[in-house]
């Protein structure tokens, strides 16, 4: 299986249409944003991240996820 870095996760969320989420579980956010939670310089990372690809952020803590939700 191939490692999601950066760049594919941005490819990824480019060709993602509107309203589509994707999950993000906390291990893969430690791999892309280290340390990962609960660092605050690494969730505003992620968030500057997800805007940038014109997507929401959402954290679901009791799941241990995000869902980067595409915009409309």
């Amino acid at each position: 299986m191939a490692r999601l870095t950066q760049d594919v996760l941005a490819s990824y969320l480019a060709e993602m249409p509107s309203g589509h989420i994707f999950d993000l579980p906390y291990e893969q956010f430690e791999g892309l944003f280290p340390p990962g939670e609960p660092d605050p310089f690494a969730r505003a990372a992620l968030r500057a991240f997800a805007q940038g690809c014109g997507c929401d952020l959402v954290q679901i803590v009791a799941e241990r996820r995000y869902e980067l939700r595409k915009k409309a």
